[in-house]
């Protein structure tokens, strides 16, 4: 096989392979700002769940926690709290999905960002019409896929996991934040 041969080989094995879609979208302080632009400020607020805590949120919520920690911010504006800002990661398939939640003063879902999406299919839940499905959800929402929010065909595990892990988030933020 000639040099160019080869070449035209792998051109070939890359133009019908599928897409590896696998990116850093934004940083955290672009989430932040999409999420709160009239936040003229972010206060660190981390958490650290005590196993009871941890245990509480998994019944309240029906999900499982990943990690103790959390990476949270109190969004202000004029020095007035308007709500909070959570950085998470959920497993999708294989790898982590990093991305940002904001929760409004009265525990409502403000959006939802991702950050980082690492799996080679299930990008779209990036899109705007699959994250706007959660824009204004509370812990009162059911929030069950394929029930209240759509399921992404060949993203099952991504739009699970992250529909799951806005759950959580929610119950943490009603039971410690508010």
């Amino acid at each position: 096989m000639t040099l160019d041969m080869r070449w035209m080989a792998v051109a070939a094995i890359y133009a019908t392979a599928p897409n590896c879609l696998a990116a850093k979208y934004m940083t955290v302080e672009e989430a932040r700002s999409a999420i709160f632009p009239q936040a003229d400020e972010f206060v660190p607020s981390p958490m650290q769940l005590t196993a009871e805590q941890m245990a509480e949120i998994d019944r309240l919520s029906g999900v499982e926690g990943r990690t103790p920690k959390l990476f949270v911010w109190r969004a202000q504006a004029k020095g007035k709290p308007i709500g909070w800002l959570f950085i998470d990661q959920v497993i999708g398939k294989k790898e982590l999905i990093t991305y940002a939640l904001g929760i409004d003063g009265d525990g409502k879902v403000r959006q939802m960002q991702v950050i980082e999406y690492l799996e080679v299919y299930g990008s779209q839940v990036r899109y705007p019409n699959w994250r706007d499905q959660f824009v204004g959800k509370t812990v009162k929402s059911p929030l069950r896929l394929d029930e209240d929010i759509a399921n992404i065909g060949g993203a099952t595990l991504s739009s699970r996991h992250l529909t799951d892990g806005i759950k959580r988030l929610l119950f943490v933020h009603q039971s410690f934040l508010r």
